[in-house]
């Protein structure tokens, strides 16, 4: 069976002929130089023998896209304006997350006037799939199909503070803005379909602290689910099985209403945010888990990834996990431990 038939069939309760190792998000930029010179190769994913996703390429960004303009650099920052029309402040030489200044939508005028980029009938937003789709039918590619999910396109492009005020004072805009975003999606997709169906839906959301979700588990019914449960109505209609909510934080709270909204599967399993994943399986016996893998564990030593092993193999013996880091690998790991991590993973997992 291949990588693709094997996580499938893991997301979906059944049972695989091999492990599908993974490394879901891969490994932060820092990581590839010193760890490509250990490795003698730049190919880690085939170094390690580890595996992801493909996404299928279309653009769901804003259309035309912003000018980017730099409007100061030092010699170790620079502060620009991007393609999303968001004004940040970037490290030079490091893939941490940009400081974030200003954003484009305000208000309802500002929001509408940003709806102008994101029309999804565009044509350069779909090109021809089925090249896409000739490739990953040739070699039994798992393809996924990505998007930001109602909630973080609103904390995209919206000042965080700004964006908390309005879920208490402009439930209507709040509406609105989501209801936008949820026709933009079908219309998108619709256009993506019409040519291949993923076998992966991945929707982004980031909507948790380290200890809860962003807005409460009442707030999440009321202005995401209806959202939430159209899309995913949708994909399922066409034959999508897996779809994936992805979000950093303490998600346990919202998760109830994710799995009512049609959501399968869920990661990264933040560790330092106390996503425990054998609490979680525990608690929702039917939903697929990714991650968990304590990043801040792999980088201490052996016998802290000795533990971190030995509770992936218990997880992936009850189904529907898959072991993966807890976001992707830091340069704080080592090449060595990461190396010994997954040597130990595949020696106790592998079948082959």
């Amino acid at each position: 069976m291949s990588y693709r038939k094997d996580f499938m069939a893991v997301m979906l309760g059944k049972e695989p002929q091999d492990f599908p190792a993974t490394e879901f998000m891969m490994f932060w930029a820092e990581c590839y130089a010193p760890y490509s010179e250990k490795a003698g190769t730049d190919k880690l994913a085939d170094y390690f023998g580890v595996q992801t996703p493909t996404n299928i390429p279309y653009n769901f960004t804003a259309v035309p896209a912003f000018e980017q303009k730099i409007l100061k650099e030092t010699a170790d920052r620079i502060t620009l304006i991007n393609a999303e029309g968001i004004t940040c402040m970037v490290e030079k030489g490091t893939s941490a997350m940009p400081h974030y200044i200003d954003f484009p939508i305000k208000d309802r005028e500002t929001f509408l006037q940003y709806t102008g980029r994101l029309d999804w009938k565009t044509e350069e937003r779909v090109g021809d799939l089925a090249s896409f789709r000739k490739f990953a039918e040739e070699n039994d590619v798992l393809t996924q199909l990505t998007i930001r999910g109602p909630f973080a396109f609103l904390r995209d492009l919206i000042m965080f503070e700004d964006l908390m005020y309005m879920f208490a004072d402009d439930e209507d805009l709040i509406r609105e803005m989501v209801e936008f975003h949820t026709e933009f999606t079908l219309g998108l997709f619709g256009r993506v379909y019409a040519q291949i169906t993923p076998d992966i839906v991945y929707l982004g959301e980031d909507m948790a602290y380290k200890t809860a979700s962003m807005i409460s588990p009442a707030m999440v019914e009321e202005f995401i689910y209806p959202a939430w449960k159209k899309i995913i109505d949708f994909v399922k209609s066409k034959g999508t099985q897996i779809v994936i909510l992805d979000s950093d934080g303490h998600t346990t709270e919202i998760l109830p209403i994710a799995i009512r909204a049609g959501f399968t599967a869920t990661l990264p399993l933040e560790r330092a945010a106390g996503m425990d994943g054998e609490k979680l399986r525990e608690k929702f016996p039917l939903l697929g888990l990714i991650g968990g893998v304590d990043k801040l564990k792999l980088a201490a030593g052996k016998k802290e990834i000795d533990e971190e092993v030995d509770k992936a193999v218990r997880l992936y013996k009850k189904g529907r996990y898959i072991p993966s880091c807890d976001h992707s690998v830091p340069p704080i790991v080592s090449f060595e431990n990461y190396e010994y991590y997954i040597r130990s993973l595949k020696e106790k997992l592998c079948k082959k």
